[in-house]
């Protein structure tokens, strides 16, 4: 997914600057990898596939799930590849929170403090279901800061994408991911309901109603990534799956960057809504 943005980018420019074969051969590099990428959407439609055709390397990631799908559609997608706003990309989130829900024992805590108030907190995450670094050496992989990021900045980008549209069709795939965060925000299930398969116009009541519901949707994992956060806004590369403590890199880049990414997003949306 990188590529083929950097392809288009890359044709862009060069259109821009009068140097027609290069832009012709950028675009079609970028055509070809774009028909490799389409298959990539599992045969049961759960989610996008991180490998096909695999020839080599980890045998173990057998479920072929990985947040890296995410961190890919968040950074590099264009418009309609496995962009945020995609059905494939709704299921593909569904598919990793139904998976790490019940993996590490931090999500059995579906409440935190934030400054004096009790909030809920939604699903830790790590990099994939067979992920074996535990951040020190190898046993059991550990949910992962900046992914729980990501998936916050997921809702609220999805959120801003629909914000940006006049009219829209809500897909099943998102309601299916929608239905599942309801018990987590004590979200309305028979207004989600309500927007299945319907044409949702800017300005409708339900289109102001979707956009606060992915933002205490993405606002969950925000929660969650303070909760596990150093009172002196310590991050750390993963939270021990069993106590929460940080694990491997401390004041890795990314955390904050992912973290940092996340806020702008909201911050974006916020101004929208109110």
């Amino acid at each position: 997914m990188a590529q083929h943005r950097a392809l288009r980018a890359g044709a862009s420019l060069a259109l821009r600057l009068g140097d027609i074969d290069a832009s012709q051969k950028y675009s079609g590099v970028a055509d070809q990898i774009e028909t490799l990428l389409l298959p990539r959407f599992s045969t049961n439609g759960s989610h996008v596939l991180t490998t096909i055709e695999w020839s080599g390397g980890l045998s173990t990631k057998t479920s072929n799930l990985d947040t890296q799908v995410l961190l890919a559609s968040l950074h590099y997608s264009t418009n309609g590849l496995y962009s945020v706003g995609s059905s494939e990309m709704a299921s593909t989130v569904l598919a990793i929170l139904r998976r790490f829900e019940h993996m590490y024992d931090i999500n059995q805590v579906a409440y935190t403090d934030i400054n004096g108030i009790s909030v809920p907190i939604g699903v830790a995450v790590g990099r994939y279901p067979e992920d074996v670094y535990n951040g020190v050496g190898t046993s059991l992989g550990n949910p992962w800061s900046l992914v729980t990021s990501a998936l916050a900045e997921y809702h609220y980008r999805l959120a801003l994408a629909y914000a940006d549209m006049e009219y829209f069709v809500v897909s099943s795939e998102l309601i299916s991911l929608l239905n599942w965060t309801a018990p987590y925000i004590r979200g309305n299930t028979e207004q989600i309901y309500s927007l299945q398969a319907k044409l949702v116009y800017k300005g409708d009541r339900e289109f102001r109603g979707l956009l606060s519901y992915l933002l205490a949707a993405g606002d969950l994992y925000m929660a969650r990534v303070a909760r596990h956060t150093g009172r002196d806004h310590t991050m750390n590369e993963q939270w021990n799956m069993y106590t929460g403590y940080g694990r491997g890199a401390i004041h890795l880049t990314w955390s904050y960057a992912a973290h940092t990414s996340a806020a702008r997003a909201r911050s974006k949306l916020v101004s929208i809504i109110y």
